[in-house]
Formats: structure tokens, sequence, C-alpha cells
């Protein structure tokens, strides 16, 4: 279900978590995730809110905003070919290179928390980072989200 429409881009060469966020947020729009104001959204949240995890040494981001902006749930990845620097969750000042990034738009508010848990605890589980940074295909990217229960 919130991986079903497969946005999934891999080793991709933005200058900017913004266009990072734009190319993602695009994927959405195309798939009829999102509405046009989610761009917008996603980018002030991260301003006021930032998304950065640093677990296990990879820098990780899961940029979201208000359910208003989504048509359908859905989580959309991007690894980037080089890291970029996002703003520390929980701070407003730490900055870490993050280069794994999951979009969330989810449609339901109470989807955000199990999601976010879900995805939390997917990557603490030993080799699931390391995996994730090394994808080359789309498939190998589902498998691990497969594997993982997250569907």
């Amino acid at each position: 279900m919130f991986f079903d429409h497969q946005i999934v881009l891999l080793e991709k060469d933005s200058k900017t978590k913004e266009e990072a966020f734009r190319l993602l947020a695009d994927e959405l729009i195309k798939s009829h995730c999102v509405n046009d104001q989610f761009y917008q959204n996603i980018v002030q949240r991260e301003e006021t809110f930032p998304t950065g995890l640093k677990i296990n040494g990879i820098g990780v981001a899961i940029p979201h905003t208000d359910s208003k902006f989504v048509l359908r749930s859905q989580v959309a990845f991007m690894s980037l070919a080089s890291p970029l620097s996002f703003i520390e969750m929980g701070s407003q000042e730490k900055k870490i290179d993050v280069s794994l990034l999951f979009m969330l738009a989810l449609k339901e508010p109470h989807e955000q928390l199990g999601m976010l848990q879900n995805l939390i605890s997917m990557f603490q589980t030993p080799g699931v980072l390391e995996a994730l940074s090394s994808v080359t295909t789309k498939e190998a990217y589902l498998s691990i989200i497969e594997k993982n229960g997250l569907q």
C-alpha cells in the first residue's frame, strides 16, 4: 500500500535538499498521490521541524508534511550520489550528512506515527541502512522493504 507506486530514485545528484525534495515531490504528483502544494509545505516543515537522523553512522532524512496535501498514502525513496547537509531531528542547528531520503506522503494523520516507528525500527536493524545505501535497482530496494515488513 505505502510502496505500491514504487517511487524509487537511485544515486541522484542533487545540489540542495530542496532540489531532492522537488524530484521526489514531482514523482508523487505524477502518481496522483499529492497535490501541488505538497512540495512547498515539505520545504517549510523541514525548516521548522528538521528530519535528519544519524543511525549507525549513516544519515537518513524523513521529510513529511500535513495530510491535507496528500491524496493517496505513499512513501517515496531516494539515495543520493553525494550526501546533503540536513539539520538533525530534535535540533535546530546540528548538521548531519544525509544520503538516504524517505519522503512520507500519508493521507491519514494516524498513519504518520506508525510509519515513522516502522521506518526507524527498520533503520536500526543491522545491515539494513548499509544495504539501502548500496542498492542499484528498484527491485533490490523493494526487496529490502518487503523483508522488513513494510508494504
